[in-house]
């Protein structure tokens, strides 16, 4: 079955909805913009506004685009997050870090992004995805011939973790060099997002744990280029600071980035939104487990947002840590909106 197949298939499930309102107001009382609005705001509502996404990979992008939109209507998501799964672009020099800042390094996501406003019409916000130049540096030196022979198991990831630690030490000025040129696209690209219309972008900060360095590392070596992602999208609604991985000495890097929202891994981190609402007071996203969703039931799911809303307070997105698995079934996708009573 191919994707477009799959999502329609989900319309006949996602219809079981859930006939009782979650706060005892009709789920179809506020628009998606509005329900974001008053939870941005921290303002009573019919529902706690959800999002949740996962990769397709397409080649494409009419075909990105096509399946988020459907993604969206089927599942009647109040947040449209769009995914990047196009490439950045190479060093062509065999030195992986000897990199030119460009104009945009995704002109396909720029594509996806314009076609997806257009098929919106106006229905919901829609961010884009960004991944920090830490990340990105890594997908480009993970890509590195010694590295890409391994494949993809947790030993390789670890080991290019290591030489990677072991490359900004050894040679710092390569690095920067990498992370400088990586950051200046990424605010070219932001400035080409903004005009295109997006509400802001999910940021993917990778290295808030140990394993990819200590503090002091990330404050060398990542800090300020991230920082400047962030005030570059200072002005926007929806931009979301993603914690990809978090340890509790690292909370306090990111309280000064201007990130409307805040979102990480309950899951992954161990730390509870209780914890996370004491250090920030922006809105939080998350508190769905997105590690084993495709386990979870719709009462299980509805338990774990309740919790994270009660701990996070009004200023609550509902939403998993992170994607959820790409191959889950139009049931187990279902199974969120339901949740809601939608």
């Amino acid at each position: 079955m191919n994707r477009r197949s799959f999502l329609r298939s989900a319309a006949a499930t996602a219809s079981l909805a859930l006939a009782k309102p979650v706060f005892g107001k009709s789920t179809a009382s506020l628009s998606h913009k509005e329900r974001v609005d008053r939870a941005l705001a921290g303002q009573d509502l019919d529902r706690p506004p959800f999002t949740f996404y996962h990769h397709y990979k397409r080649p494409t992008p009419q075909l990105e685009a096509q399946d988020h939109l459907e993604f969206h209507r089927t599942y009647h998501t109040d947040i449209v997050k769009v995914m990047n799964d196009f490439d950045y672009p190479k060093s062509k020099t065999g030195k992986w870090y000897e990199l030119k800042a460009m104009d945009s390094p995704f002109p396909d996501q720029l594509s996806t992004l314009k076609i997806v406003r257009d098929g919106l019409n106006g229905d919901a916000y829609y961010i884009d995805t960004i991944y920090g130049p830490y990340m990105t540096a890594m997908i480009i030196f993970q890509a590195e011939p010694q590295f890409a022979k391994l494949g993809d198991s947790e030993e390789t990831k670890d080991e290019t973790i290591r030489a990677l630690q072991d490359f900004q030490k050894a040679n710092p000025d390569g690095w920067h060099t990498a992370l400088e040129a990586i950051t200046q696209s990424t605010l070219n690209h932001i400035r080409h997002i903004k005009d295109i219309g997006a509400s802001g972008a999910l940021v993917s900060v990778f290295n808030g744990e140990s394993k990819f360095g200590s503090v002091a590392d990330y404050e060398r070596f990542s800090r300020p280029y991230d920082k400047r992602v962030f005030d570059a999208l200072a002005d926007t609604k929806l931009t979301v600071l993603h914690l990809h991985y978090l340890e509790r000495p690292y909370i306090s890097q990111f309280l000064d980035f201007h990130a409307p929202v805040v979102q990480y891994s309950v899951k992954t981190s161990g730390i509870p939104i209780s914890e996370i609402r004491k250090a920030y007071s922006q809105p939080i996203a998350g508190g769905v487990d997105e590690i084993d969703y495709d386990k979870l039931t719709t009462s299980e799911i509805r338990k774990q947002w309740m919790e994270a809303r009660q701990q996070a307070g009004s200023k609550y997105i509902a939403a998993p840590g992170c994607s959820v698995p790409n191959d889950s079934t139009p049931a187990a996708l279902a199974r969120f909106p339901r949740s809601l009573g939608i």
